[in-house]
């Protein structure tokens, strides 16, 4: 007999019909009972798409409104979910950066005024802020469509007005730019920027563009304005803010010189840094007697439309976190008041629990009850049946946990699917999906994966009723199990572990050397290949009878200067050295330029072939392939607690090649400190134990050993893997026995330094090495690695990011594999910066250490650093804190630091001595003293020491009290605040990096030859050398010089920003075709709009020079009377061409014996000599 299916739908329910007839009924008070994990966001978005109205969901925590919005996503699609974060008021100093919150707000507000249908997810906390009064925001608002006209001028002062910045090119919400007819905007509703081409007045088109690129990526119908921060700076609300600093600061008997900085920072207009929890500064009203007024300002709840629907989650804990969000205001206000600091009055900031309680009240309210709800608010309760899912069972004998966990689940699956159930896996990654579908199938257990980002309720309105299993790639906050409609939802961390997401990375800009070469300074050193090392002295424009063009200078010594026309600025490169290295500038003419040349092609040389030879050598070498990668091997890589980034996977592939293969692998795997780099040793270490050989670990210090050993015991604890370590810091009588269970293979793994290369070591089946930072070995090590070599599987580890154009020109002579995905994807850092305040130091530090953790405090003076080390032990007296600086010896400090890794010290103060190489998941919360006194790049990498695990990390940057900032500073801590794209400084400390170790990476001391040449052509030398010693062909490096009399360049008016146009140039000048100038082409109209007749000149020369080329065309030029062209002597061009050239069509043509062309061509305008040139080209190249 033929088995019925039957579909259950939600309407199906009883308890959801039931709800939906009381919301129906008006009942304003309902309580929802019996939703377990994410079973509650899945009703919510039933109720979304049922009824169709706008709803406010309150949960208690932050967290916890972050996680409900996401699963929401999942379940609707992210265009309906907006996540409307609480501002978070740890200090009341009147500069707390908090811009990344700002714009997430102003979002959900703006949306709020013109969609007629969005979920907002907001926390207790968020809904008692005060916001801008909603009268004042809407009147800001204004919706913009093609064909609406407006004076460009009075856009932009209203944009200024609205606090957005005007920058030369947009790349940050709350940015514009203005270049000819063609506006930049990147409003904070919209999840693109805004490219708005006008004609006249009137806006002719709007399109949405990509910050990267800066290209067009569609067209858009309208978009709404809003403004850019929640104190918008006209002159009315500036005024009002000096009047009310003034009288606040009289009202606390502040000093003249306190009130007159309050003010001179107001009037200086740094509004994105400025604290929102002064926001009401700029909309309340001061009152003799009474003070600040409080009844201006607006709520959240004012913002919404009256038919939304509140959704409280777990009313009880509602209520209790509004309670401790006032507590915590108490707080900071009596430490602000006892600390003589300026402040405002709680209830200007915050709405009281109750006015919040009676503001809901206006709404119609689903309460979703934790535990028995108070009764005298709520009708009877409908009840919903679902579960948890939880994975209970033994292991059988001899398994391992993670086996038992997945077979316990798929059993529990297949129970499922008897009852003809739907079951939704969700696992956070595309890789992650089909790593579990090929894990399920060995359990013959079918799965689907739909493809895109299908939301799944689409996915259940498709369901037929029959069993089926399906993999979704996303991250639910918890699984749960709803029996009524056969549904089941389950997520991969459940199984296996709880993975870190990444945040979304940025996409890489322009290549670094031309971004570079964009960031030139007037005084910045800069490298001709042919002339050497000068200063850059800034654009000039020169005019040679009528004929302007621009030119970039060089000074040389004795004040000798080079000027360079833009189209030939191929051999011109920004000098990157090794850090605060200051490089000797060359004399035009002279011959010290070339012998440092030739000294560094030499050097280059000799190591290329040292490459090639030992590459060759590998080449005759066999061993027998190790056994593929298995189901456990598949839930090995599960329990790893982080998403793979893009590179690592690839890495990972990349060994795997080499293991399968029956050729010993020698494999360079290159990225910086917490890349990943360790991961991706421990899947090849892992694969060569299940195949029973022992993998040795070598590292040059015995903090690395200790710190991999806690990494790989840590890895394989759930796996029947050995691990050992090897250092000195073991006794004697230790380091005999792990030597004796290295010879009888009771130990799978060992973690050592050189300690592993002594004569009493040896291994039973030594299948793999691993060494991490192989150029810090000495040189009588480096000889025995070099002979392991020829035995074993060798996988390298370089903390050293390796540039592009190396990594291309090294592949067929070293297997390397670069991993480029910077850390800072890995877990946001919650960043705060602040004035020094020991009570904030007390309770960072507590907070770290009550969850197990550890903490770096950053103190970079020697002299006070025990004295900050004694002020941590007072202020935490159960802390145990240790000191760590540069003049300590070097044994003294490698003591510390494995002590702090082996969690003896849970407190480091140390100096910047820890910016790199410490890899610490313990450690994640980072206090940096006089931050302003710091680089960005330096900021930058010192705060990368934490958030390295799964959990949150904290940063907190400390100013001196009272201190005023710079622009320039308060800018800076602002970048690293905002987690923004670091710009130059973020590239500088890469490329700081790349140089570091530029030589090392490639096994030689080079530092020196990058000093001496520059980075650039360092790279380009090695690129060409290791070709030629491949025997491969190398182009020569010349490009025909061009002076056709014209003017052709880019105008100011057209690129108004200097960098951009020194970036076109650059890039213009490189163009090697017309493919690539076509590329430059569309850009420029895309980005400014219509060319001008010179700017496409330029290209029209670029486009000619390209066509000599390949002729051998030394010079072309126009003298007023005659094109010319001076030939190299082995052009490819026929004489008899040129003859027959003279006797078909032009008879005053002249050919020289010294290869010289002239053809006669009479005064003639800009286009025509263009024309003329690119015909007679085309003539001698057929």
């Amino acid at each position: 007999m033929r088995k019925m299916i039957t579909r259950k739908n939600p309407e199906d329910m009883e308890s959801f019909r039931l709800l939906l007839k009381q919301i129906d009924d008006g009942m304003m008070r309902i309580a929802v009972q019996g939703l377990a994990g994410a079973a509650r966001s899945f009703l919510i978005s039933l109720l979304y798409k049922k009824r169709q109205r706008p709803v406010l969901v309150v949960c208690p925590e932050e967290k916890e409104a972050v996680a409900f919005a996401r699963d929401l996503s999942l379940f609707l699609g992210e265009e309906h979910v907006f996540h409307y974060p609480a501002l978070d008021f740890l200090t009341i100093d009147m500069f707390a950066l908090q811009r990344d919150e700002e714009l997430s707000r102003l979002e959900v507000l703006a949306n709020l005024q013109i969609q007629h249908k969005i979920i907002v997810v907001a926390s207790a906390n968020a809904l008692m802020q005060k916001v801008m009064p909603v009268a004042e925001f809407s009147k800001h608002l204004r919706i913009i469509a093609p064909g609406d006209t407006i004076n460009r001028d009075e856009f932009a002062a209203q944009l200024v007005a609205q606090c957005y910045k005007r920058e030369s090119l947009v790349q940050e919400k709350g940015e514009f730019s203005i270049r000819g007819n063609i506006i930049d905007i990147f409003p904070p509703t919209e999840k693109n920027p805004l490219r708005l081409e006008m004609l006249g007045d009137e806006i002719e088109s709007i399109r949405t563009f990509n910050t990267s690129s800066q290209r067009s990526i569609g067209p858009l119908p309208a978009f709404v304005l809003s403004p850019a921060v929640e104190a918008v700076m006209d002159h009315s609300t500036l005024e009002l803010a000096v009047r009310n600093i003034r009288r606040r600061a009289d009202e606390l008997s502040f000093s003249r010189d306190i009130r007159s900085r309050l003010v001179a920072a107001v009037q200086e207009g740094l509004t994105n840094a400025f604290n929102p929890i002064f926001l009401p500064l700029f909309y309340e009203s001061y009152n003799t007697g009474s003070g600040l007024s409080d009844n201006t300002l607006s709520g959240l709840l004012e913002y919404l439309s009256r038919n939304t629907l509140v959704v409280l989650d777990d009313p009880l804990a509602v209520g209790h976190a509004m309670f401790n969000a006032g507590l915590a205001m108490d707080k900071l206000l009596f430490k602000a008041k006892s600390g003589g600091k300026f402040y405002l009055e709680k209830e200007n900031t915050y709405f009281p629990p109750e006015a919040v309680t009676a503001g809901l009240d206006g709404f119609l309210q689903v309460a979703l009850a934790g535990l028995e709800i108070e009764s005298e608010r709520y009708h009877v309760p409908v009840v919903f049946e679902s579960d948890r899912f939880t994975c209970t069972g033994e292991p059988l004998a001899g398994e391992i946990r993670e086996d038992a966990t997945l077979r316990l689940t798929v059993e529990k699956i297949k129970s499922w699917f008897a009852g003809d159930m739907l079951v939704f896996l969700f696992c956070p990654l595309p890789e992650d999906v089909q790593r579990m579908k090929g894990l399920l199938s060995s359990y013959d257990l079918p799965a689907e994966t739909l493809s895109g980002a299908e939301p799944v309720l689409d996915s259940l309105e498709g369901w037929k009723g029959d069993a089926r299993l399906i993999l979704f790639v996303g991250d639910i906050s918890s699984g749960f199990v709803m029996p009524a409609i056969k549904l089941a939802v389950l997520s991969e961390e459940e199984i296996f572990v709880k993975k870190a997401r990444r945040l979304r990375s940025r996409p890489v800009r322009t290549g670094y050397f031309i971004k570079s070469f964009g960031d030139l300074q007037e005084g910045d050193f800069v490298v001709h290949t042919d002339f050497g090392i000068g200063i850059y002295r800034g654009l000039k424009k020169i005019a040679v009878r009528k004929i302007e063009n621009d030119f970039l200078v060089i000074e040389y010594s004795e004040g000798d200067k080079l000027y360079i026309p833009v189209n030939a600025l191929e051999k011109i490169q920004r000098y990157v050295g090794p850090d605060g290295y200051v490089p000797k500038i060359d004399r035009m003419g002279g011959t010290s330029w070339e012998a440092v040349k030739e000294r560094v092609k030499k050097s280059v040389r000799d190591y290329a072939e040292e490459l090639v030879s030992i590459y060759a050598a590998r080449e005759t070498l066999e061993r027998k392939s190790f056994a593929p990668p298995d189901r456990i091997y598949e839930e090995f890589c599960s329990t790893f607690e982080f998403e793979e980034t893009p590179d690592q996977v690839k890495a990972i592939e990349d060994i795997h090649q080499d293991m399968d293969d029956v050729k010993p692998m020698d494999r360079l795997i290159c990225g910086d400190a917490g890349f990943g780099k360790t991961e991706v040793a421990i899947r090849s270490a892992f694969r060569a134990v299940m195949d029973g050989k022992q993998v040795a670990v070598l590292t040059p210090t015995t903090i690395l050993a200790e710190q991999h050993y806690q990494t790989f015991t840590r890895r394989f604890e759930d796996f029947p893997v050995r691990v050992g370590l090897l250092n000195r810091f073991k006794k004697p009588a230790e380091q005999k026995k792990i030597v004796e269970e290295l010879n009888n293979q009771t130990i799978d793994i060992v973690v050592g330094t050189h300690r592993l290369l002594q004569k009493d070591v040896a291994f039973q089946d030594l299948g793999l090495v691993i060494i991490d930072e192989e150029q810090r070995f000495g040189v009588a090590h480096k000889e025995k690695l070099k002979k392991m070599r020829t035995l074993v599987d060798v996988l390298t580890l370089s903390a050293t990011p390796i540039p592009r154009t190396l990594h291309l020109s090294l592949v067929g002579i070293r297997d390397l594999s670069v991993i480029n995905t910077p850390p800072k994807d890995r877990v946001s850092i919650k960043t705060y910066v602040m004035e020094f305040d020991e009570d904030a130091i007390k309770t960072a530090v507590e907070k770290e250490l009550a969850r197990q953790g550890q903490v770096f405090f950053v103190h970079d003076r020697v002299r006070s650093i025990y004295a900050i080390a004694r002020l941590v032990q007072r202020l935490v007296p159960h802390a145990k804190v240790g000191v760590v600086h540069g003049q300590m010896k070097p044994a003294e400090i490698e003591k510390t630091m494995a002590g702090f890794i082996r969690q003896e010290n849970n407190v480091l103060v140390c100096t910047t001595i820890i910016g790199s190489g410490l890899d610490i998941s313990t450690a994640n919360t980072i206090i940096i003293n006089r931050a302003e006194k710091f680089g960005l790049a330096q900021l930058y990498q010192i705060r990368g020491r934490v958030g390295r695990s799964s959990r949150e990390a904290f940063a907190y940057l400390l100013l001196p009290q009272g201190a005023i900032l710079s622009r320039a500073a308060m800018k800076r801590l602002q970048v690293i605040k905002e987690f923004s794209d670091p710009g130059s400084g973020f590239r500088i400390a890469y490329n700081d990096l790349e140089i570091r170790g530029g030589g090392s990476v490639l096994g030689m001391s080079q530092s020196g030859h990058i000093s001496a040449v520059g980075y650039e052509l360092y790279t380009e030398l090695i690129e060409k050398t290791i070709r030629e010693v491949k025997g491969e062909k190398t182009e020569e490096d010349w490009m025909p010089e061009i002076q056709l009399g014209i003017s052709a360049f880019i105008p100011e008016d057209y690129v108004p920003d200097v960098h951009q146009r020194l970036i076109l140039y650059k890039r213009i000048s490189l163009a090697a075709n017309d493919e690539d100038i076509r590329a430059i082409e569309n850009e420029l109209l895309d980005c400014y709009g219509e060319m001008p007749r010179v700017a496409d000149n330029l290209l029209r020369v670029i486009s000619i020079r390209n066509v000599l080329k390949p002729l051998k065309g030394k010079k072309m030029g126009y003298d007023g009377k005659y094109l010319y062209i001076f030939f190299r002597e082995n052009s490819p061009v026929d004489p008899g061409k040129i003859i027959a050239l003279y006797r078909k069509k032009i008879k005053e043509l002249r050919f020289t014996p010294d290869h010289k062309l002239f053809v006669p061509a009479p005064a003639a305008a800009d286009m025509d000599i263009l024309v003329q040139a690119d015909m007679l080209l085309k003539m001698l190249a057929q």
